[in-house]
C-alpha cells in the first residue's frame, strides 16, 4: 500500500509574476523561513505513510535545477527524490503525469500524490489519505472554503450536502477559474488519486480529445525520437509548430466529477497560493509560525543579543548588532548584516543584504547584496498579493541615507536617491 508524491514546480515562462526575485533565483528555490521554497512542500510528504518516491516534474533545464540538493531530499526523506523535465510547450498538467507515468509506477504505488509548488498549506496528506480510502473514488481534493472575490480566480469545487462528519464529500461539479461565482469553495492544489486508475482516466481523455500525451518506455526505445515527436505532432491534429496539445488537471476533475469518481476534502488549517512576490511575505509569516523548536534555537543563539519579537528566523552566518530589534515575522538569510540601532519587521532580508545604523525595513523583502543607508526607510502595506503593496528591492539595489521608500518595486542594480512611492523603478 505504498505511495508517490509528485511535485509540480513549473517553469520560467511560469514565472513571470514572480518578478523582479525570480531574474536572480527560480522561484522555486526561493528562500521561505529559511528554506528554498520547493522544500516545504517536499519535506512534508515525510508524512505520507509507505511513501516509495518523490518525483518533482517541471520546465526548468536539468543543469538548472543541480542548485536544488536532491540527494539531501533523499537523505531527510529516506526515499528517492528525482527532478524530470518536461518538454518545451508543455503537455499540461495531466498531459505531464501521463508522459512519467511509467516512473511514477515504479514500486507499483497504491496512490498518487500531487503537490503545486507554489501553494502554501499544513498539508494534512495523512488525513487525505485516510479519507480517499474510505470513498472509493478515484481522486481526493483538498479544498478551502473562501471569499468570495477570492474564490473567482481559483478552481471551484461544488460539493454535495451530508458530508459534515468525515469533513468532506462528493464533488458534484467543477469549475475551472470561472469568473463569477460558482461555489465558495476552492482547490487548494494538492491531490490524491488511485493508481494506476488515473493514468487510464488521463489516457482515455486524451484519446478522446485526440491528443497523444506520451508513449510507454517500450514504444520509447522502438522508435526513434524524430519520428516519436512526428507521430506525436500528428496524433494530436497538429503540426509541429503548433505546439503539443495540452491536457490539465481540470479537464481529469471535471471528467471525475461527472462519473462520480471525485470527492473533496475540507482543509482546517492554513492555506495560501503564491501569487505576487509580495505573497512571499505571507508563505514566510505561515510557515514561521509552524517553525517553534527551530526558532527557539535562534532566539537561545541571540541570548545577550538584539531584541527578538515573535516569530523570526536568522541564518548562522547572518550578523545581527545587540542594539537592532527584529520582528515579528523576519527572515534573515547568510551572510546578511543588521546594523545598530535598526528596526526590521515582517520582510525577508536576502543574501548578503547590509542594513546600515537605524535604517528601518517593514512589510518588504530586500534582495541580495542590496545596501539600506542609514536612517532609511524601506516600508509597504500588508496588501501583499498586490502588485505594489509589499516594497521590493531586487538584488543589487542601495537606498541612500534617509530616504525612504514606500510600496515600491525596484528592478536589480538601482541606486536610489530620493523618496520613491508606489512606483516600479526600471
Amino acid at each position: 500500500m505504498g505511495s508517490t508524491a509528485v511535485m509540480m514546480v513549473g517553469g520560467p515562462t511560469k514565472g513571470t509574476r514572480f518578478r523582479p526575485l525570480s531574474l536572480t533565483l527560480m522561484k522555486p528555490l526561493f528562500p521561505i523561513a529559511g528554506k528554498p521554497l520547493v522544500m516545504h512542500p517536499v519535506l512534508a510528504c515525510q508524512k505520507i505513510p509507505d511513501l516509495l518516491q518523490v518525483v518533482l516534474i517541471g520546465f526548468y533545464p536539468e543543469d538548472e535545477m543541480k542548485t536544488l540538493d536532491t540527494a539531501l531530499m533523499s537523505r531527510e526523506l529516506g526515499v528517492p527524490v528525482t527532478y524530470v523535465q518536461e518538454e518545451s510547450g508543455g503537455l499540461g498538467s495531466a498531459g505531464g503525469l501521463h508522459r512519467f507515468r511509467d516512473l511514477l509506477l515504479q514500486g507499483n504505488p497504491d496512490f498518487l500524490f500531487v503537490l503545486n509548488c507554489d501553494v502554501c498549506s499544513d498539508y494534512p496528506l495523512n488525513d487525505m489519505l485516510a479519507f480517499h480510502k474510505t470513498h472509493g473514488g478515484q481522486a481526493t481534493l483538498l479544498v478551502k472554503r473562501v471569499d468570495s472575490q477570492t474564490a473567482r480566480g481559483h478552481g471551484a469545487v461544488v460539493v454535495e450536502e451530508g458530508g459534515k462528519a468525515t469533513g468532506g464529500g462528493r464533488v458534484l461539479h467543477y469549475a475551472e477559474k470561472p469568473g463569477t461565482l460558482v461555489s465558495n469553495t476552492v482547490n487548494c492544489g494538492i491531490y490524491v488519486f488511485s493508481c494506476p486508475s488515473v493514468f487510464d482516466t488521463i489516457g482515455r481523455l486524451a484519446e478522446q480529445k485526440g491528443k497523444a500525451v506520451g508513449f510507454s518506455a517500450a514504444e520509447q526505445a522502438l522508435v526513434p525520437t524524430s519520428m516519436l515527436e512526428s507521430l506525436s505532432a500528428r496524433g494530436r491534429g497538429k503540426g509541429a509548430e503548433d505546439g503539443p496539445a495540452r491536457l490539465g488537471m481540470p479537464d481529469v476533475f471535471a471528467s471525475l466529477a461527472e462519473s462520480k469518481q471525485l470527492y473533496a476534502l475540507e482543509s482546517k488549517g492554513f492555506w495560501e497560493q503564491l501569487k505576487q512576490p509580495g505573497s512571499s511575505l505571507k508563505f514566510s509569516r505561515l510557515y514561521l509560525s509552524v517553525m517553534g523548536s527551530d526558532l527557539a534555537l535562534a532566539r537561545a543563539r541571540l541570548k545577550g543579543g538584539p531584541e527578538v519579537v515573535g516569530n523570526v528566523y536568522i541564518h548562522p552566518t547572518a550578523e545581527v548588532h545587540p542594539t537592532a530589534k527584529i520582528g515579528p515575522n523576519v527572515a534573515i538569510e547568510a551572510g546578511a548584516v543588521i546594523s545598530q540601532g535598526a528596526r526590521v519587521k515582517d520582510c525577508i532580508v536576502l543574501n548578503d543584504v547590509q542594513v546600515l545604523p537605524h535604517a528601518c525595513i517593514v512589510n518588504s523583502i530586500v534582495g541580495w547584496g542590496s545596501v539600506v543607508g542609514p536612517w532609511a526607510r524601506i516600508q509597504g502595506s500588508e496588501d501583499y498579493d498586490a502588485q505594489l503593496g509589499v516594497s521590493i528591492l531586487a538584488e543589487d539595489v542601495v537606498v541612500g541615507p534617509q530616504v525612504v521608500v514606500s510600496s515600491s518595486v525596484i528592478l536589480p542594480h538601482k541606486e536610489i536617491k530620493s523618496n520613491v512611492s508606489n512606483e516600479i523603478v526600471l
